[in-house]
């Protein structure tokens, strides 16, 4: 994955806002999250914190192309089969 694609997913994932279901902010702290970047910083990711990548991508894409919302943009990510696998 190119760099300017993980930083992409890194600038979506911590410090973002979103339109949430309870208004506009940052997503909340998720541990898997944070493990799963730990992981692919040291080089020893998993196939399934490579799903949270592609994932996270297309929903940073989706929210920014068609300005919409978290929900409508996660949704639409599952739909075209890039799943998170936190769910």
């Amino acid at each position: 994955m190119k760099d300017f694609s993980i930083q992409r997913i890194k600038n979506h994932l911590f410090y973002n806002t979103h339109k949430l279901d309870d208004g506009i902010r940052k997503f909340d702290a998720d541990p898997r999250i944070v493990n799963a970047w730990n992981r692919l910083e040291k080089g020893t990711q998993t196939d399934a914190d490579i799903k949270i990548l592609n994932h996270e991508l297309f929903e940073s894409k989706f929210e920014g192309i068609f300005r919409t919302d978290y929900r409508t943009a996660h949704e639409a990510a599952n739909k075209v089969g890039r799943p998170s696998g936190l769910e």
